[in-house]
């Protein structure tokens, strides 16, 4: 793919649930993707500068470091 910036810039991404269906609804769901995010950011994986989880999608705006970004 050829892109016109670096893969390591800051991204926004939204991720939905099929059928828009309110699968995150309990804290408990919403609670893990918060760890797998913080672990992300402890191990230096990523910055997180902002992210909102609804009950059937999310938003991120993320960074990967540069040891971490998609080949």
């Amino acid at each position: 793919m050829n892109q016109k910036y670096p893969t390591y810039w800051p991204q926004f991404c939204t991720a939905t649930i099929l059928e828009w269906k309110h699968l995150l609804k309990p804290n408990k769901y919403k609670n893990i993707i918060i760890e797998s995010l913080q672990l992300l950011v402890v191990d230096k994986r990523i910055n997180l500068y902002a992210f909102a989880i609804m009950s059937n999608h999310m938003h991120l705006i993320w960074q990967p470091l540069l040891d971490h970004t998609p080949i």
